[in-house]
């Protein structure tokens, strides 16, 4: 892969300072940069009081789902809950069990044969509901069964729960819907008995589209809704303020889903994030003790990086159960011991992910004709299914192209696939060329992560037509990754300050990217490898008069301090947040890249966002 572009900020209006977005100019130029244009817009981005519930009727389908959920509580009727294997299905799986349990006023610790049964996919049983998961929870008794983060597309297991187990099912899911409302075309004469409750059906007649804010909302989002709906509804969900009691589990499955940090997300998860921190749950406090993440200084990056890839990692390696529970249980001790099981489980996660990513990469960049190959596509019998969307994503880092990467068995293949800015995969799937390729298989997801299941003799072809896919969409691959530049930084801000002054912004994350710092003409005073393979580099930087000297890291990067040799003097990308260390704030910088100072001239876009010293 080629060095990143250095994409320009986008020019910052002359008069940014008289329009009241914030008092230090480098906050200004970020919100700016981020679509933020004035005073109001300004005031409520940074407004870190409690948010209530964003309306959970907006959504299509909410009116109906809280009226049948209700009904089912106050008539002690068995209900079940079906989710999803990743962060966000657990998460919104133990939001809705929770609530459900104390609308129906249970105490002591759930089980999945409870009044409110519950269920997860091991990723052996594949994405989506089954007919052996509907029979399993319609023989112990259940009346309702309630499918969140998978559901829409899930036609005729849905189907089958209705018209062959006489289920009710109520659907809430967050995915792009290909079909339409494909479930109330075949329901259509049973429409009390499924209920979709989704922002990507297609509009209500006569009702105001829902918007890209509720688009973003993810599974954990969706429950969260219903939850706040029933409590409009009058059920006890629990708590002095019941709509508000579960967004420690939203904050998880949001971040964990990798949703737009704007919109009524930003609220959702920026509380979440207050919960989390000021009390967890037996489960998450048991989890952060693995993860080296101290409650109280957890922010949406942590979240990610520290407590999701855990959470995924129940999925991804062994049964998913595993970290529902522990996102269920109130006992320290089962939570402590659930955590190390979750350790484990992670632990053999980048064990196997190492293995079939070097095996991948092998099998792609060894095809005839590669270099020509604007897709990856990497399949082998017995690779681990649970990391195969982790072991694309790096084809397409390492790459620069849409990749597929899937495991093989009796004649299918199924697996992941992930893709580069500028490309849709759900939308090239779903083209007439590639659909009819399927056959019995299926495919679903968002526009840069897909799964899917393909008869394996068909890759070949499905291989070709993304290939003319990607070049209808004007794409030349490699695509090189691009760091967006949000402002011109003077060293002399390189400071804990600095960092303070940023966390302003949180939530980070998706669609609210951690800022990127260009810091121009840079003395490096040294610097030396680090890490246990030492990888990795540190640089010691001179931060503007009188020689205060800053270290910043750059992961991975050690093999690149021979540049230093002949030009010490560099601009600098690099992200400056707030490390805890034995409970004290530090300032924490991180380069992405870095040139000779003499090489970086702007590449694409505007005039620079130059901050001011002071």
């Amino acid at each position: 892969m080629p060095r990143p572009l250095w994409r320009e900020p986008d020019p910052l209006p002359p008069d940014l300072a008289d329009r009241g977005l914030h008092d230090d100019a480098l906050i200004a130029a970020l919100l700016w940069n981020r679509g933020v244009r004035d005073r109001a817009a300004a005031g409520a981005f940074l407004d870190r009081r409690p948010r209530p519930a964003p309306d959970p009727f907006v959504l299509p389908g909410m009116a109906e789902a809280a009226e049948r959920v209700c009904r089912a509580v106050r008539a002690g009727e068995r209900v079940a809950i079906f989710g999803d294997y990743d962060a966000d299905g657990v998460s919104a799986t133990a939001l809705l069990v929770r609530a459900l349990r104390a609308a129906m006023g249970l105490s002591g610790a759930a089980t999945p044969a409870g009044p409110v049964a519950y269920r997860v996919p091991t990723r052996a049983e594949g994405y989506g509901l089954s007919r052996a998961a509907i029979d399993a929870l319609a023989d112990g008794g259940a009346t309702l069964l309630v499918a969140v983060d998978c559901g829409s597309s899930d036609v005729d297991q849905v189907a089958y729960a209705v018209e062959g187990r006489g289920l009710d099912v109520v659907v809430l899911d967050h995915h792009q819907m290909p079909d339409g409302d494909a479930i109330a075309a075949r329901l259509g004469h049973l429409a009390d008995r499924a209920v979709v409750v989704s922002a990507h059906r297609p509009p209500v007649p006569g009702l105001p589209d829902v918007g890209d804010g509720y688009r973003g909302i993810s599974a954990s989002g969706v429950a969260y809704l219903l939850v706040s709906a029933l409590a409009q509804a009058g059920c006890e969900v629990g708590g002095a303020a019941p709509e508000t009691d579960y967004q420690d589990l939203v904050a998880l499955g949001t971040i964990g889903d990798v949703s737009p940090l704007l919109g009524p997300n930003r609220s959702l998860v920026r509380d979440g994030l207050r919960v989390l921190n000021d009390r967890p749950r037996a489960g998450v406090a048991a989890l952060c003790r693995q993860a080296g993440a101290a409650p109280g200084t957890l922010d949406a990056v942590g979240v990610a990086f520290k407590l999701v890839p855990r959470l995924n990692a129940a999925g991804r390696m062994g049964d998913p159960a595993v970290a529902l529970e522990l996102l269920l249980t109130d006992d320290p001790r089962r939570a402590a011991r659930l955590a190390e099981e979750v350790e484990r489980l992670n632990r053999d996660r980048r064990d196997v992910v190492a293995r079939l990513a070097a095996a991948a990469d092998e099998q792609v960049s060894t095809q005839p004709g590669w270099d020509d190959r604007r897709v990856a596509v990497a399949h082998s019998a017995g690779w681990a299914f649970g990391v195969l969307g982790v072991v694309a994503n790096q084809l397409v880092e390492r790459h620069g192209r849409p990749a597929l990467v899937l495991n093989d068995d009796g004649g299918m293949s199924r697996g992941s696939a992930r893709s580069v800015p500028g490309f849709d995969l759900v939308a090239a799937l779903g083209s007439p060329g590639c659909r009819a390729l399927f056959g019995d298989g299926h495919f679903g997801g968002h526009g840069q992560a897909a799964g899917l299941a393909i008869p394996t003799a068909n890759l070949p072809a499905l291989a070709d037509r993304l290939d003319e896919a990607v070049a209808a969409a004007g794409l030349a691959v490699p695509v090189p990754p691009t760091l967006a530049i949000d402002a011109d930084l003077p060293a002399s801000r390189l400071t804990l300050e600095t960092a303070r002054a940023l966390a302003a912004l949180d939530p980070l994350g998706a669609g609210n990217p951690v800022p990127l710092l260009r810091l121009r003409g840079v003395p490096v005073r040294r610097y030396s490898t680090m890490g246990s393979d030492r990888r990795h580099l540190k640089l010691f930087v001179a931060a503007g008069r009188g020689g205060r000297e800053v270290e910043v890291l750059m992961w991975g990067a050690a093999d690149r301090s021979r540049e230093l040799l002949a030009q010490p003097t560099i601009d600098l990308v690099t992200t400056l947040t707030l490390d805890h260390w034995n409970g004290r704030p530090r300032l924490q910088a991180v380069a992405q890249d870095f040139r000779p100072a003499a090489e970086s001239a702007p590449v694409a876009g505007g005039a620079a966002a130059l901050v001011a010293e002071g």
